[in-house]
């Protein structure tokens, strides 16, 4: 959109000037007055623009002010630094009818969608709302257009030829994968622990478990994905674990950098000369890493045909017909979308089932677990979902509706951004009862205690492994309780 408008503005200059200087006649240049008064109105116009579309409209004209609004707001930046302070899910707990206008930066428009109603029609009118293409374009470099991002008939493409992959018998095989990871992650915590003991004469010490649950989770990730090992969990500056580091954890100047991809063209950004730009180039290694192995992996396949399958996910890949015969890019894609979503996705019950049913992680001795293992622990199996609901890995996400419509009694005019408070949702009390905000493993189980599994997928797998180690092999609280 940015670069359209900078294309079309640098066209209208060109000629419009050219057609200036024809005037002049006998091909010589027009007075420079001319050319000053042109330039002049151009610009008078170019501002006029500018404030009817990032101050008027938004905030005087849009058929959408009647909606419910958050309190404040800037004259330039809108509501944007009301809801960044607040937090994901804080605005939406306002009285509304099933939308909320507010003001992004620059006074963009933008709708929160609550209504259940108005839900249903965007997650099932997929041919009239797309994904916005600033955040496509972001996005897709780490991800990958793979299920995630792909949309109409190339998601359902996708969707058939990549999810046969996924299947329960499959993911059930990968729990050794997972209990490998979570075993060495488990000693590698153990070992910090006792040198620090020794060290400061205490029982404890502090670490950032959410730090040593990334290394892991993307050591297990890349194991199950590729079937290779990058060593994250032993080497934090490893090839992989650099990478995402940088796109889960990013600097100011990368933040800074990536929002104004939002509003100027790509190329235009990525020429800047500056270090942020090498670490935005740095970031996005994981399709370069994922296009060496799947080209070794379709040559091992072609090679030997009555080699067994291997656990992991591309090795599988090869083995399905359909997906054996898809373009490379599009199985590169499917593996840096893997890799990524994979990465970031009742103490004493949980403790007790821990235990009772997995082995200890830490011992060298030989040990495995499997999915059995899992379903004999319905509390923990509860606790992750309820997790999931509480801190959902996607927060948000966002739809644009390609022309205007009437969305549940509400008219939404064409290309504006809707949101969807997916956070905010799984704390309605409407959705989950009066204590949607309280934080209750026990509303996933069955009267009995029993817990009805539905098989876990890949990454509850991941958690359950993870968790059940760690709660059993270690006493955890709060470094600072504020």
């Amino acid at each position: 959109m940015a670069a359209s408008r900078v294309s079309y503005l640098l066209t209208s200059i060109a000629t419009s000037y050219s057609l200036v200087r024809d005037r002049g006649g006998q091909g010589s240049f027009i007075n420079a007055s001319f050319l000053k008064v042109f330039i002049l109105v151009y610009l008078a116009l170019s501002f006029g623009w500018l404030v009817y579309a990032r101050y008027l409209l938004p905030k005087w004209l849009s058929p959408l002010l009647k909606l419910p609004q958050p309190k404040g707001g800037s004259w330039w930046n809108g509501h944007f630094w009301t809801i960044f302070s607040a937090g994901t899910a804080e605005v939406e707990r306002r009285t509304n009818d099933g939308f909320i206008y507010y003001c992004s930066i620059l006074n963009q428009q933008r709708v929160i969608v609550t209504s259940e109603r108005a839900l249903e029609e965007i997650c099932t009118r997929v041919e009239n709302f797309t994904k916005p293409n600033a955040i496509l374009g972001l996005a897709e470099k780490l991800l990958g257009l793979g299920l995630v991002l792909t949309e109409g008939e190339v998601h359902k493409q996708q969707r058939r030829a990549f999810l046969p992959i996924f299947a329960p018998r499959h993911v059930r095989d990968m729990y050794s994968i997972f209990w490998q990871k979570t075993c060495e992650v488990t000693r590698k915590l153990t070992r910090l622990l006792e040198a620090s003991s020794a060290e400061h004469d205490q029982d404890h010490t502090v670490l950032e478990v959410g730090h040593w649950a990334s290394r892991a989770a993307l050591d297990i990730v890349t194991m199950a994905t590729l079937g290779e090992d990058f060593g994250a969990i032993e080497d934090e500056d490893s090839r992989l674990a650099k990478t995402y580091r940088l796109a889960l954890e990013p600097s100011r100047g990368y933040l800074i950098l990536a929002m104004l991809k939002l509003y100027f063209p790509s190329w235009l950004i990525d020429a800047l000369p500056t270090a942020g730009i090498a670490t935005l180039a740095n970031m996005f290694q994981s399709s370069v890493v994922c296009a060496g192995t799947c080209s070794e992996k379709r040559r091992q396949a072609a090679s030997d045909k009555l080699l067994p399958a291997g656990k992991d996910l591309l090795s599988l890949c090869f083995h399905y017909q359909e997906v054996n015969h898809a373009d490379e890019e599009a199985l590169i894609d499917q593996m840096t979308t893997f890799l990524a979503a994979g990465h970031e996705t009742i103490s004493q019950i949980l403790r007790q089932e821990a235990r009772c049913h997995f082995p200890d992680p830490i011992s060298l001795g030989e040990s495995d677990v499997s999915s059995a293992d899992v379903e004999l622990m319905p509390m923990m199996q509860a606790f992750i979902n309820e997790v999931l609901r509480w801190y959902p890995p996607i927060p948000e996400t966002m739809r644009v509706p390609i022309k205007d419509m009437v969305i549940d009694g509400q008219w939404v005019p064409k290309g504006i951004w809707m949101i969807i408070p997916i956070k905010g949702l799984h704390r309605e009390e409407r959705f989950w009862g009066p204590d949607a905000n309280t934080f209750n493993p026990r509303r996933w189980l069955n009267t009995n205690g029993s817990f009805n599994s539905t098989g876990g997928g890949f990454s509850k797998a991941e958690m359950a492994c993870l968790l059940s180690a760690w709660v059993g092999s270690f006493d955890f609280e709060l470094a600072d309780p504020r």
